[in-house]
């Protein structure tokens, strides 16, 4: 599960270069008229990764320093739950309100 949040940690990462990216610069490079259909696809899932982050973040806080953690992984499943559904309510709140 570690080696799960690692590769997701550098997929945040792009993702928010390539979100940063298109809201700085979005209207010239795609026009004005689809820039508010990417940005309406582009940033749920964004927000999903946003809120997986806050997981891995909580269970880092958990952990602490503590590499050899006996409930290691179940602190990482709990956390990537309660970072998915966090993720998915910014992404319903984003798109709703």
């Amino acid at each position: 599960m570690n080696t799960f949040f690692e590769v997701l940690k550098w997929i945040f990462f792009f993702l928010t270069i390539v979100v940063g990216l298109f809201l700085l610069r979005g209207g010239v490079i795609f026009g004005p008229e689809y820039q508010l259909l990417i940005k309406q696809m582009l940033m749920p899932g964004y927000l999903v990764f946003c809120g997986t982050m806050f997981g891995y973040i909580i269970a880092r806080i958990q952990l602490g320093y503590d590499d050899e953690h006996p409930h290691k992984n179940r602190i990482y499943v709990r956390s990537f739950v309660i970072g998915i559904v966090l993720g998915m309510l910014l992404a319903v709140a984003y798109m709703f309100i």
